[in-house]
């Protein structure tokens, strides 16, 4: 056995106790840990006097504690309090739920404050700092600092230690690129990426390695693509789906009318039924537009001609809405059909009974996850499969789901539109629809972009809107403070709310730790109005719909990708109520291109533009800014700030599919062929 492919447990340091918990963070053996990469990287401020400090900065000063740290319970939660007295003056500290605090503190000794800035009445406060002593800080200064994403149990600092050790387990065998590629794109070998990745000297280090393991991952994805694009080209529509009359009926007892941009994407989609290929079409929509009832008529399409169509969604939350939303459909318009949820936490006789159904054909529509494309899920007469969300999947993923059943035809949905120069690339040789009409009777979501100076004045009109009788979802980017991150966080957010709120208002917190179930009640409390504001990470983004919810408030929104924040907006406007975004500006005020960037999406309201825009301002390493993680499969790359690889690989892949279609040719062969392409200079040893 290689020994990159050793359990965890090999490395210095990983016991039976840690092992279990870099499980849970998907790290099983050294190879693993090797590629387990920084999800950020931290660089510390030099320390600043208390006269410069603005509300919404992330500082470090240098002081002493000039009293003992008071603690006080405030509902069900602790607050510790300290003064630190600078050169400069006095300024108030304070800690939420972290009481031992007291105890690490010891009066005249001088500690750096690491933490952010906020007004708190008419003062400013440095709230949930991190504590170190002079020396500690300067250290941790002279390069960044990796941040990893973890599970509870283990810290930022025990990984960067494993992480360490394992790394003298790099031997040159992990390499999986030609040397006339890497001379070509001017790229890291892979050993040096991965420790430049794990222990960098400066960001300059940690681009040029982000650039080798982005070309890696892209490259593989175009190949991957354009393999099963090619053998799909070819395959022949064997399905007859001509029959229309309750599809046509059902169109005409809906209670409104379809936009000309859903006509014209249910129009491609009949038109893909009956052409002589199987087809793949994707349709792209601005978040809000309707894709969902698209999606539904097409499967009423497929389900009165005798077949079978599923839909898989992301997550079991938005599974779940799918499901009572065309169940009340087929109920409201007597439908002779049959709808079933199958995901991963439906389990026992329930999933038994559900695959037997399947497989006897007395099911028509099956919505679910992942769980769709398992083992042991057979279709009969499936002739239809739908990806929502599809960008949150990947390749291999998409392929699994279309091979079910006899190759049906596949329309992918996504509400993240995309520049069209990045889509004519990811979407190549596929047919695309875009919908850019939103249904009549909404308005248009008023945008606006504050200072943390006016957060409590946001918080009042929140409150008015709740006294209104509508909600508000408010979103923050982490779920609990942490030494590896700055940022508002969810858990902390609520406490800091409820000292302010009215106690009749009622607050529900989500994030992506909850168990499905535990999602699903804050979920369903929220919906049915139980509570009327909900702080929350970014797991809003894709399928929550309440149409009560008035008013978006981001935190930390310069942290977020444009398109992200408009996804995020997306969640509310869905109905004739006004509806609000707020947009908290906790970055540093002065920052022109971080304001211009937040600036774009108050101006406009149009998807495609602000892709647009989005591609065009955020430039290449900008490693610091939350990316939707996981888009089209990929683990380590942003489509927007790794466009110009992009193309470099797509021209690599196209080259290498030119010469060996199917990739079978050996290497040496390969290469020869290359080089009488025009590369030869990059082909030293053949």
């Amino acid at each position: 056995m290689n020994k990159l492919d050793a359990p965890i447990t090999s490395i210095k340091g990983v016991g039976d106790k840690t092992e279990k918990l870099l499980n849970k963070m998907g790290v099983y053996s050294v190879r693993s840990m090797l590629l387990f990469f920084p999800r950020d990287y931290k660089i510390y401020p030099p320390l600043s006097d208390l006269n410069s400090l603005e509300s919404g900065e992330t500082v470090a000063i240098l002081g002493t504690i000039i009293s003992s740290p008071s603690l006080k319970r405030y509902k069900n939660f602790n607050i510790t309090t300290a003064h630190v007295e600078t050169i400069d003056g006095t300024i108030e500290v304070v800690w939420y739920r972290m009481p031992y605090v007291r105890n690490l503190l010891k009066r005249g000794l001088p500690y750096v404050f690491y933490g952010r800035c906020n007004v708190h009445g008419f003062k400013l406060r440095l709230e949930q700092p991190y504590i170190f002593s002079p020396d500690e800080y300067e250290n941790i200064r002279k390069k960044p600092e990796p941040v990893y994403r973890l599970t509870s149990g283990i810290s930022n600092k025990n990984v960067i230690k494993i992480v360490d050790h394992a790394l003298s387990f790099l031997d040159g065998s992990m390499e999986n690129l030609p040397e006339y590629l890497l001379k070509k794109r001017n790229l890291l070998s892979l050993d040096e990426a991965i420790r430049k990745l794990h222990q960098p000297h400066s960001m300059d280090e940690v681009r040029d390695a982000h650039d080798r393991i982005a070309y890696n991952e892209i490259i593989k994805f175009f190949l991957e693509m354009k393999l099963e694009d090619a053998k799909a080209a070819s395959i022949k529509n064997t399905f007859d789906l001509t029959k229309h009359e309750i599809s046509d009926h059902v169109i005409e007892k809906l209670p409104f009318s379809l936009t000309e941009g859903q006509k014209e994407a249910l129009y491609d989609i009949y038109g893909d039924f009956t052409s002589d290929t199987v087809t793949e079409r994707l349709i792209q929509g601005d978040v809000g537009c309707g894709k969902t009832v698209i999606a539904f008529l097409a499967m009423v399409r497929t389900a009165e001609n005798g077949y079978q169509s599923a839909i898989m969604a992301p997550t079991e939350v938005l599974a779940k809405q799918h499901y009572e939303t065309f169940k009340s459909y087929i109920e409201e318009f007597d439908l002779p059909y049959k709808a079933e949820l199958l995901t991963g936490s439906i389990k026992g006789k329930e999933r038994k009974r559900i695959l037997n159904e399947l497989e006897e054909k007395e099911i028509d529509f099956l919505i679910g996850t992942h769980a769709l494309i398992q083992e042991g899920v057979t279709y009969n007469k499936l002739a239809l499969v739908i990806t929502d969300e599809q960008h949150r999947f990947g390749v291999k993923q998409r392929k699994d789901f279309s091979a079910k059943g006899d190759r049906p035809f596949s329309i992918l949905l996504t509400a993240t539109p995309i520049p069209r120069s990045l889509a004519l690339i990811l979407y190549d040789g596929m047919n695309i629809t875009k919908i850019k009409t939103i249904p009549s009777g909404r308005q248009k979501i008023k945008t606006a972009v504050i200072g943390t100076d006016l957060r409590m004045k946001a918080w009042q009109m929140i409150v008015h809107e709740v006294l209104c009788h509508h909600q508000a979802y408010i979103i923050c980017p982490l779920i609990e403070a942490s030494d590896n991150a700055d940022g508002e966080n969810v858990i902390d957010y609520e406490m800091k709310l409820k000292e302010v709120l009215p106690p009749d208002i009622t607050t529900g917190v989500l994030h992506g730790r909850l168990k499905n179930d535990e999602k699903q009640k804050v979920l369903d409390d929220f919906a049915s109005g139980k509570t009327s504001i909900l702080i929350s990470t970014t797991v809003v983004e894709v399928g929550v719909n309440v149409a009560n919810a008035t008013v978006m408030m981001i935190e930390d929104a310069q942290k977020f990708g444009l398109s992200a924040l408009h996804q995020l907006r997306g969640r509310v406007g869905r109905s004739s109520f006004q509806s609000y975004c707020i947009l908290v500006n906790t970055g540093d005020p002065k920052n022109k291109q971080a304001m211009d960037r937040l600036l774009t999406l108050k101006n406009s309201t149009d998807g495609f533009f602000i892709a647009e825009e989005d591609l065009r301002q955020r430039g290449p390493g900008d490693f610091h800014g939350i990316r939707q993680s996981g888009d089209f499969g990929f683990d380590a790359i942003d489509i927007y700030q790794d466009s110009k690889i992009l193309f470099e690989a797509r021209e690599d892949a196209d080259l290498i599919l030119e010469k060996d279609p199917d990739l079978s040719l050996p290497q040496d062969e390969l290469l020869k062929k290359l080089a009488e392409s025009g590369d030869e200079k990059y082909f030293t040893n053949l």
